[in-house]
């Protein structure tokens, strides 16, 4: 309960607009259960960003375990990213903004070693189709850096997507099932072009 209220404040507030004290009242709990639990806003913080990103590690965890093929893996994992990052973008811009900005130091580390935790179970994804020469030996790092970095951009700002692919931001909605869809038609085209060995 806790965390889902912090992620609603979070999200509307960002990290400096919300308080300890407002995310009590919110959660109808008193400040010493949220000290006792977390200890500190970045904390806390850090636990929602853990949250977010654990059940994309187990799943990438099963899916590596699958016996399927390497492309079926890749566009599950398209879709979910997809599906999480666009269906919570004021979520997903405040925790990469806290690390462009880089002022809390200790929050910063620990935000970029759980990414790069599923970043590295993701890579071991698209090397496994490598291995089994259904993929190009491509440089792993930037193909993932191309797949998120698309999403977060097509999750940035509204006012932006929606020139970019020239539509009218009154009937576009970025988190809707047609962008969504949208998005993942290019990035799974994307993806074959660049990884899928032609047979």
């Amino acid at each position: 309960m806790i965390l889902q209220v912090a992620e609603e404040l979070f999200s509307e507030n960002g990290f400096e607009g919300t308080s300890i004290r407002d995310l009590a009242a919110k959660a109808d709990v008193n400040l010493a259960m949220i000290s006792y639990y977390f200890g500190s806003k970045e904390k806390l913080f850090e636990e929602m960003v853990l949250r977010r990103t654990v059940y994309m590690r187990e799943l990438m965890t099963q899916l590596l375990a699958a016996d399927a093929d390497p492309k079926d893996k890749l566009f599950i994992i398209i879709d979910l990213y997809v599906d999480r990052i666009l269906s919570n973008s004021s979520f997903h811009k405040i925790m990469y903004r806290e690390i462009s900005l880089g002022i809390r130091a200790e929050m910063n580390t620990a935000i970029c070693n759980i990414l790069s935790d599923n970043a590295i179970h993701f890579a071991e994804i698209i090397n496994e189709g490598i291995e089994k020469k259904v993929f190009k030996p491509v440089d792993v790092p930037l193909t993932i850096a191309s797949i998120i970095g698309t999403i977060n951009h097509s999750s940035s700002s509204k006012k932006l997507v929606c020139r970019v692919l020239g539509v009218a931001p009154e009937t576009y909605e970025i988190d809707s099932p047609e962008h969504k869809n949208r998005l993942k038609t290019h990035l799974k085209q994307l993806m074959t072009s660049h990884l899928l060995i032609e047979n």
